[in-house]
């Protein structure tokens, strides 16, 4: 098991970037867990715990994000970990 963080910086607060991120996660029907939530520097982090296959597939979504997002960088941070230590996949504050 992988843990997957990414930190998306540009415009993507106030665009529904994390509801949308969520949503995907959902449609995929992707057994992944963790969060999204915005960060105070303006930008969105997402923690996600899952097999390669799906962290890429939040990886691409994430570079692009919902319409009226505009995504500059993506920061990430790829490491093993021995036990899924979060639940679900939700939006924190």
């Amino acid at each position: 098991m992988l843990e997957m963080i990414l930190k998306i910086k540009g415009k993507v607060q106030r665009v529904g970037f994390r509801y949308s991120v969520v949503e995907f996660v959902q449609n995929a029907q992707l057994p992944v867990h963790g969060h999204v939530r915005n960060l105070p520097d303006g930008s969105v982090e997402i923690i996600a715990q899952g097999n390669i296959e799906d962290l890429k597939s939040i990886h691409r979504f994430a570079t692009k994000g919902p319409p009226g997002a505009e995504v500059r960088e993506v920061d990430q941070d790829l490491h093993p970990i021995k036990k899924q230590t979060l639940q679900n996949f939700t939006i924190i504050d």
